[in-house]
C-alpha cells in the first residue's frame, strides 16, 4: 500500500517501442519524416478553415454584431465612468476627481475606438504586416493612457490622476459586463438584432 510503485520494466518499454519485434525497428530517419508529417499537419490546422467571402451575408451580418459588441463596450464604459464619480463623496477635493474620472472615460472610449478601427485595418492586411501594425497601434494606445494620465495629474493634482487612472482600467470590466450591457440596451431598443 505504502511501497514502492513499480513502474514498467525495460524489456517491455523496448517491446512497446519496436511494436513487438526487433525487424519491426524503425530508423531515424524514418522518424524524422513522421515528425515532419505531423508538424506539416498541425501548421494546416492553424489555417482559417471557414474563411468569410467579402459582401456576404454572413460577412455583413458578422460585421453588425461587431459594431454592436463595440457600442456595448463603450456604453459599459461610460456607465462604469458614471459609478466611479459616486467616489466624489470621499475624494477631496471631489470636483477634480470627477473632471479626472471624465477625461479618463474619454480616453477609454478613444481606446476602444482606436481598437476596433486597428482591428478593422488589420484584417485587410497580410500577416506579417498586421503583426507590426498591430504593435505600433498598441505602442501608441499605452503612450495615450500614459501621458492621459500623468497630464491630468500634473495638472489637476493626485485625485483627479487617481480618478483619471480608475476610469480608464474600467475597459476590463466592461467587457466582463458586455453581455448584461447588450441585455440593456435590447430592452431599451438601442442595441439592432
Amino acid at each position: 500500500m505504502f511501497g514502492r510503485k513499480r513502474g514498467p520494466r525495460l524489456r517491455d518499454v523496448v517491446r512497446e517501442m519496436a511494436g513487438g519485434s526487433p525487424a519491426e525497428l524503425r530508423s531515424p530517419e524514418e522518424i524524422d519524416v513522421e515528425l515532419d508529417e505531423e508538424a506539416a499537419e498541425a501548421l494546416e490546422e492553424d489555417r482559417v478553415v471557414d474563411p468569410i467571402d467579402e459582401g456576404s451575408e454572413r460577412a455583413i451580418r458578422e460585421m453588425q454584431e461587431a459594431e454592436e459588441i463595440h457600442r456595448d463596450l463603450i456604453c459599459g464604459c461610460i456607465f462604469l465612468s458614471i459609478v466611479l464619480l459616486l467616489g466624489m463623496i470621499w475624494a477631496r477635493p471631489a470636483w477634480r476627481y470627477a473632471l479626472g474620472v471624465v477625461i479618463g472615460g474619454g480616453v477609454a472610449v478613444y481606446l476602444l475606438v482606436h481598437m476596433y478601427r486597428s482591428i478593422g485595418w488589420e484584417l485587410t492586411m497580410e500577416p506579417q504586416e498586421a503583426d507590426r501594425y498591430a504593435r505600433k497601434r498598441s505602442a501608441l494606445r499605452y503612450i495615450v493612457v500614459l501621458l492621459a494620465i500623468v497630464a491630468v495629474m500634473l495638472g489637476l493634482g493626485k485625485a483627479a490622476g487617481v480618478g483619471c487612472a480608475v476610469a480608464v482600467i474600467m475597459i476590463k470590466p466592461a467587457a466582463y459586463l458586455q453581455p448584461t450591457t447588450a441585455k440593456i440596451r435590447k430592452k431599451l431598443g438601442f442595441r439592432k438584432e
